[in-house]
């Protein structure tokens, strides 16, 4: 275990908990830790789910650090990001996600890099980067794919937060339960999974995911992106410098 994140294994189970009270924000020092773990995972034959919850928080993972989006070590916090991304596309293991409350930013991403999303009725899903002159890569790689454009379009482009009735009916969440009922709900998920062949998991899983590339070198083209043309840009600080004095932000468009 670490700072904020917290690990138990068992039977062909890894169970990986988000405990940085309390919204389970991620610093950069949590996303390295989350890569070292997959990087472990994926060469673990004996694993075959894992299972990626949060403490009974206000928020499942309210996204990545502010201090972090500086332009200053965003570069470093993107890369450790995406490293994050491709480790969970090319995951053997299924990921099954336990969704609540907040879920906004890297939290909503790693939502979407998850197989199987069990979600309370309170969970928020957003990503807000854009209002902060920041992007979602992941978000805006993986997202029209999954539902289309313009669906795509109104999360990323306006930032909007959308609920978990939302997000069921475009197909991000397999199931939406009364929050009282999730951990219950994700364990019989999760309780199913282990009592099938590991190996038709596997397969099965890679036959899902055999547009991962695709996807893979799409997210890897916004991250380059991003670094490249937003990153340096005079919004992209003045946009989490504003957030940090909470003051309106001054755009130059620039």
């Amino acid at each position: 275990m670490m700072d904020g994140i917290r690990t138990e294994r068992s039977a062909r189970l890894m169970t990986v908990t988000l405990c940085e009270q309390p919204l389970n924000i991620l610093g950069r020092r949590h996303i390295l830790a989350l890569n070292e773990l997959l990087g472990e995972l994926a060469a673990d034959r004996d694993t075959d789910v894992l299972w990626l919850r949060a403490e009974d928080t206000r928020a499942f993972c309210a996204g990545v650090a502010i201090e972090d989006h500086l332009p200053d070590v965003a570069a470093d916090m993107l890369d450790a990001f995406r490293r994050l991304g491709e480790a969970f596309l090319r995951l053997p293991q299924v990921v099954v996600a336990e969704v609540y409350g907040a879920a906004l930013g890297g939290g909503f991403e790693l939502v979407l890099l998850s197989d199987l999303v069990v979600a309370a009725d309170d969970v928020k899903f957003g990503l807000p980067e854009v209002t902060l002159a920041a992007t979602p890569p992941i978000g805006a790689a993986l997202l029209p794919l999954r539902i289309g454009w313009q669906e795509a379009a109104r999360v990323c482009l306006l930032g909007q937060t959308v609920d978990g009735a939302w997000a069921e009916r475009r197909g991000l969440v397999a199931e939406l339960v009364p929050r009282a009922q999730l951990h219950d709900a994700a364990q019989a998920v999760v309780t199913r999974l282990l009592g099938m062949s590991g190996a038709a998991l596997r397969t099965t899983k890679q036959i899902l995911g055999s547009g991962a590339p695709a996807t893979e070198a799409a997210m890897q083209s916004g991250f380059a992106i991003y670094v490249r043309d937003l990153l340096p840009s005079h919004d992209s600080r003045e946009g989490i410098e504003a957030f940090v004095a909470r003051r309106p932000p001054i755009w130059t468009h620039r």
